[in-house]
Formats: structure tokens, C-alpha cells, sequence
């Protein structure tokens, strides 16, 4: 089921300039990202903790390259430029995205993520997947969920609210059977600064004992704005 849910994002995507372009050049200065190919993309200015630093507009900082892909100094100084996030970039066990930010937990893996957020546990298919929309309606989003959590039940489906990432969430989850095959599929819809997040999570087993696990991991998100 990862597998099947991966390729389907694979082919949904549409890449961007900001994706396209590998970067072949010596980068010093700062930490060399990459995008879902795992091609780089821009050189990131970390802080001193391993983070990415963004300007008040949410503007991803970078390392300005020339013509052959090198950093270089102006007075002494790397020159830098502000970038748009527009999609995931990635460094080491880091995400950003446009909206948040996120460490890759040990025992998880980055699962080509691009306009979602994708995460697999290792040796496992439990998926985690957390995407925003800026102009939806929290109301719409989480009747949307319950409804298709309804439709797919063959066990009591859960319907609750809870505090993720600091937020009243609405939660609803259920572990179904058909046919022999088993499905968890969950969502924890929030709002934050009028964006809607949306966290999808899906399983071929029944993790619903593991459920403040999940949540655990989604409180480590890091708002941008």
C-alpha cells in the first residue's frame, strides 16, 4: 500500500524550475538540499543548531552560485539570496515547506515528498502525510474526512477532538477489513494562522493503540509563520 500510495503522488507531480536544475557545482557556506529526486537544489544557510534560516516572509535563505554552480564571496562575505519555498527541500532528516517545517523522526523516511509532506515508517507501512491549504474551510475539510472514514468503516469508527502541534485538532480514525485485507486510514484536521493542515495516516494494520505515537510526531512541527 506505501508503495502504491508513493507512485500515485510520483505521478501527480508537476516539477518546478526551482526542482529541475542539479546542482554540480562546490558549494561551501552552507548545506547543499535536495528535492524529491534527491537532486540538489540550492545551498540552504543553516543555524548553528542545523536549522534553516527564512526572513519574515517565510523566504528560504540561500547561497547565491554562479554560471558553474559555485558559491562565491563578495567583501569576504558568501553572497546570499531570498528564496520562495514553493515545495519540500530537504537536508539530512529536515523538511521545509512552505508552511512548516519538520525533522524526520529516527526510524522514519522521507517518501518523496514534494507538495506533501511524506514520511514511512521504516519496515513498516505506516505513512504519514500532512499537506495545507490556504484557502479551505476547516469545517468542509473535516466533515470531507469523517464522511470518507464513515464510508470506509467495518469497525466503530473513532470521531474526536484533540491538541496537535499546539492546536485543537478534529480526529477521526478506523481500522476496516474487506476481503481479507486490512486498512487504518486517520486524519488530524487543524487550523494555524488561517491555513487548514491536514494530516492523513494510513496503515494495512490496526495502529489505533499507536495513535498518540502519531500524534507525538506531528506536535514536532515548526510553524514558519
Amino acid at each position: 500500500m506505501k508503495k502504491t500510495i508513493v507512485l500515485l503522488i510520483t505521478f501527480m507531480v508537476v516539477l518546478t524550475c526551482f526542482s529541475s536544475c542539479k546542482r554540480t557545482g562546490v558549494i561551501k557556506g552552507g548545506v547543499l538540499a535536495t528535492d524529491f529526486k534527491g537532486n540538489g537544489v540550492a545551498a540552504v544557510v543553516t543555524k548553528e543548531d542545523g536549522g534553516i534560516i527564512r526572513d519574515d516572509a517565510g523566504n528560504v535563505i540561500v547561497l547565491a552560485t554562479d554560471k558553474n554552480g559555485n558559491t562565491y564571496k563578495e567583501k569576504g562575505e558568501y553572497v546570499t539570496q531570498a528564496v520562495a519555498v514553493e515545495h519540500a527541500i530537504i537536508f539530512d532528516k529536515h523538511v521545509e515547506m512552505p508552511d512548516f517545517a519538520m525533522d524526520i523522526p529516527n526510524g522514519w523516511s522521507d517518501e518523496k515528498s514534494y507538495d506533501m509532506l511524506n514520511i514511512s515508517k521504516d519496515g513498516a507501512d505506516t505513512m504519514i502525510t500532512i499537506m495545507t491549504d490556504r484557502n479551505a474551510k476547516l469545517t468542509d475539510i473535516s466533515k470531507n474526512h469523517a464522511t470518507m472514514v464513515d464510508m470506509a468503516a467495518t469497525g466503530n469508527a473513532v470521531h474526536t477532538t484533540q491538541t496537535v502541534a499546539g492546536q485543537e485538532a478534529i480526529v477521526t480514525y478506523v481500522y476496516s477489513t474487506l476481503s481479507g485485507s486490512g486498512i487504518f486510514i486517520g486524519y488530524i484536521d487543524f487550523m494555524y494562522q488561517g491555513t487548514v493542515f491536514t494530516v492523513q495516516v494510513s496503515d494495512t494494520k490496526d495502529i489505533s493503540s499507536s495513535w498518540n505515537d502519531i500524534v507525538k510526531i506531528v506536535d514536532t512541527i515548526d510553524f514558519v509563520h
